[in-house]
């Protein structure tokens, strides 16, 4: 994706498979530079997952979770030009 589109930007990314160790590359990651990351994953899942490497590929970016946040929905403002941001869970946004 990054061969055929170089110059991609994006606001929101979200990762791959749950955030298992190969599911996003921090290649990618840089190239696109996204301002949120966002990892669906369930609260205390078997597998461990988001893994803490791929966490740390997102060190520039806020990044939110649904197994600490419940559902994440983005709305954009038109008037404010920006996103608003509701999560399910009463769980701190960094």
């Amino acid at each position: 994706m990054i061969h055929d589109y170089p110059n991609l930007k994006v606001d929101v990314l979200k990762l791959g498979h749950h955030g298992s160790r190969t599911s996003t590359a921090p290649e990618f990651v840089a190239a696109i530079d996204p301002q949120f990351g966002i990892v669906s994953s369930g609260r205390n899942n078997r597998y461990g997952h988001p893994h803490e490497e791929v966490l740390e590929n997102l060190v520039n970016q806020t990044v939110l979770r649904t197994d600490q946040q419940g559902m994440i929905q983005f709305i954009w403002s038109e008037k404010q030009q920006t996103f608003l941001i509701k999560t399910l869970l009463d769980y701190p946004i960094d």
